[in-house]
Order: C-alpha cells, then structure tokens, then sequence
C-alpha cells in the first residue's frame, strides 16, 4: 500500500478523489502528483499547472530528481509550496 493510501485511510477519505497531492519531505523534498504541465523550471522557483490551480514552489539549489507526465519528485532547500 502506498504512503499516501495510508494517509488517506487516517482521514478517513478513502472514497475521496483528490486533484493533487504533495507530500513536504522536511523541506527538502518535495513530491508532488497531479500535473497537467510544467510551467517554469529555476534553482529558485518552479511553477506547475495542476487540475485547477497554479503550484510554486520557492527555495534554492531546487533541481527536479523525478518527472514523468503528472508526477515530480523535486529536491533543494524548499522555503515555500503556494498554490494559487
């Protein structure tokens, strides 16, 4: 089972459909899931389109470890995850 099933189910969500999902590693990974594109790339800022919102992502020496077509796996120093 993975981590974020198991988070779900101490929710008690389940059953819940969820856009997107991120999971903040001690501020020094991120995991993000939900992506329909990347916006902009920067070792200070990364900017992605989800579903329905805009997620960026601040801090320095960010570099992306994993891409594929809706899930990033980013690493750095992560200051702040702002959606808007």
């Amino acid at each position: 089972m993975s981590l974020m099933n198991e988070v779900e189910k101490l929710m008690n969500e389940v059953d819940a459909s969820f856009d997107f999902r991120i999971v903040n590693l001690s501020g020094k990974k991120l995991y993000i899931e939900g992506l329909k594109s990347v916006v902009c790339l920067s070792d200070n800022e990364m900017i992605f389109q989800l579903k329905k919102q805009i997620l960026v992502v601040s801090g320095s020496d960010l570099k992306v470890k994993y891409l594929d077509k809706s899930t990033c796996v980013l690493e750095g120093q992560i200051t702040a995850v702002v959606l808007k």
